[in-house]
């Protein structure tokens, strides 16, 4: 008995979208586009920073636990049409971190995860620069364009105030709180007029 694998687009996706997803997204400072497996080698070391992530509760990613959350990252736009971009600044090409959307199944609760989740998270060397802010405005107003939808979440611990700010600044506002992997979170919703 023979096996029959085939490999598409994603069919579901009319032509328009399919272009707007090869869409490579420039602000006045940064180049944003869906991360590929060449980031691996930039990407790891911000994931890998205990600074960055001790507001997170975790230590940082061991260089298998990186690889598989890139692989996730960039098997996502192959499976949803959108996902988390690299960012890039464009006067030089340096990376400089990542931001967008995703669906992250966290099972914070079920209305949660029904929703686009927004992410960012910047390398400490371009922290406190309006990086994230640019960028996460960038990819949501892609998203929006692309995809119309009524609401976006996002997860973000406690004692993190510049990720508070940048939430709030791109249309972010606290409705809860909850208890995610050991830490003490708030949950942020943007709404949208159809």
């Amino acid at each position: 008995m023979g096996l029959l694998f085939r490999l598409e687009s994603p069919v579901f996706l009319d032509k328009n979208v399919k272009d707007k997803l090869m869409t490579i997204i420039e602000t006045e400072r940064l180049i944003l586009r869906p991360q590929t497996i060449a980031d691996f080698d930039v990407w790891l070391p911000m994931y890998a920073d205990p600074e960055i992530f001790h507001v997170t509760n975790s230590p940082g990613f061991t260089p298998e636990e990186g690889w598989n959350r890139i692989l996730r990252n960039i098997g996502h736009w192959s499976t949803f049409g959108f996902g988390i971009f690299s960012i890039f600044q464009k006067s030089d090409g340096v990376f400089l971190g990542e931001t967008g959307l995703a669906n992250f199944h966290r099972n914070v609760d079920e209305a949660f995860d029904k929703c686009a989740e927004a992410s960012w998270v910047i390398t400490r060397a371009a922290q406190g620069c309006g990086i994230a802010k640019e960028a996460a405005d960038a990819a949501h107003h892609w998203y929006v364009d692309l995809f119309s939808p009524s609401k976006t979440v996002c997860l973000i611990v406690k004692h993190h105030p510049a990720s508070i700010r940048v939430a709030q600044h791109i249309g972010y506002r606290i409705y809860d709180e909850c208890l995610y992997k050991g830490a003490q979170c708030f949950k942020l919703e943007r709404l949208y007029e159809k």
